[in-house]
């Protein structure tokens, strides 16, 4: 019974020391606490914003990342197959026939990820136009995947806001070899 109360004051230090908070972009005040997450299934770790609720596995709602209007959906994931596959698996989840050209690149600690911004629906959600901030990349034995998902005049009013998030989500995205 030591042992395990141990391995959870342990584990709570670990949280706390490994937590960090990402200051507002320039002109805005406050922080995000990000806290790291990690998935052993899909071989990752990287932030999260603190308070938000893991839907599924690699995947947090944030209710409240916005004060008065709707959630932020942030996707981490990491899946054992080609880049081309991956790509593919994301267009048959929403209503694009092609990505169109990256908006850019970034390079994170791990990986330099290819930058995507959509207006789109998503297959699942219905008629409901989302704008999805896409991350793609391509390591060894998987391709990863970055998505921010907000509503397109959400994201118009917190641009820099939401920037830092998925910014810091791309920085921080690595194997947990």
């Amino acid at each position: 019974m030591k042992k395990h109360w141990l391995a959870g004051v342990l584990a709570g230090l670990l949280l706390v020391l490994t937590a960090c908070s990402a200051s507002l972009p320039e002109g805005q005040s406050g922080s995000i606490a990000l806290l790291p997450f990690f998935h052993e299934e899909m071989d990752i770790r990287g932030v999260v914003p603190h308070g938000c609720n893991h839907a599924q596995p690699g995947t947090v709602e944030c209710a409240d990342l916005i004060s008065g209007q709707g959630p932020v959906v942030l996707v981490q994931q990491a899946a054992p197959v080609p880049l081309d596959e991956l790509i593919d698996l994301v267009l048959a989840s929403t209503t694009l026939e092609l990505l169109p050209e990256p908006t850019g690149s970034y390079k994170g600690a791990a990986f330099t990820w290819d930058l995507y911004a959509v207006e789109t629906q998503l297959k699942d959600v219905g008629s409901m136009t989302v704008r999805l901030d896409l991350a793609l990349a391509e390591g060894d034995s998987a391709s990863y995947l970055i998505a921010m998902v907000t509503l397109p005049e959400d994201y118009e009013v917190n641009t820099a806001l939401l920037e830092t998030v998925f910014t810091h989500a791309l920085y921080s995205l690595t194997p947990l070899e």
